[in-house]
């Protein structure tokens, strides 16, 4: 399932908001025995604010910029699993980086069970939202995004993170 011609592992793990994408990461990094990066945690680290701080700043705009370059790095860096921004796939130019280096695994969540998760959290595009709402709409705009890059799909709804990063590091290995 590795697509790199090189022995660099990267998986990169893609999902809608709330799917799990962080947790299973580092499990499934413990597993591998790979670092582990949530991607917007190093936009964080590099932008020294938050991304809710980027939002207001620079908007949804620079974010992705930010996000971009992020991917970039990563992708042409060495082995990672990579928990990625819900929102990454928006872009072209990331989904073709997504496709070419990386195994990229899609954490499938019902829109409904993303929502009850995501409430309470510090979700920047979630900010004086209906999270039901919002996340239906996400899940419709990004779902052939999502497809488009994965070359595994796990329903994350209401498997545990433990058998999830089992499974996913089961099939890739």
């Amino acid at each position: 399932m590795e697509k790199q011609d090189s022995p660099v592992r990267r998986i990169a793990i893609i999902g809608l908001p709330a799917s799990g994408k962080t947790t299973v990461g580092r499990r499934l990094a413990a597993l591998s025995g790979l670092p582990f990066v949530d991607m917007d945690e190093a936009i964080e680290a590099e932008a020294g604010s938050s991304v809710s701080r980027i939002f207001e700043a620079e908007g949804e705009a620079g974010f992705r910029v930010r996000e971009a370059r992020a991917l970039e790095l990563f992708a042409s860096g060495g082995a990672v699993v990579l928990a990625t921004g819900g929102g990454v796939v928006l872009a072209g130019g990331n989904r073709a980086l997504l496709r070419d280096r990386f195994t990229v695994v899609w954490l499938s969540i019902a829109p409904d069970v993303a929502a009850r998760r995501s409430i309470g959290g510090a979700r920047p595009l979630l900010v004086g939202a209906d999270p039901f709402e919002l996340i239906a709409s996400l899940d419709v705009a990004r779902r052939a995004l999502y497809a488009e890059c994965a070359d595994m799909t796990i329903c994350a709804d209401e498997t545990g993170v433990e058998r999830l990063a089992e499974e996913i590091h089961d099939a890739i290995r």
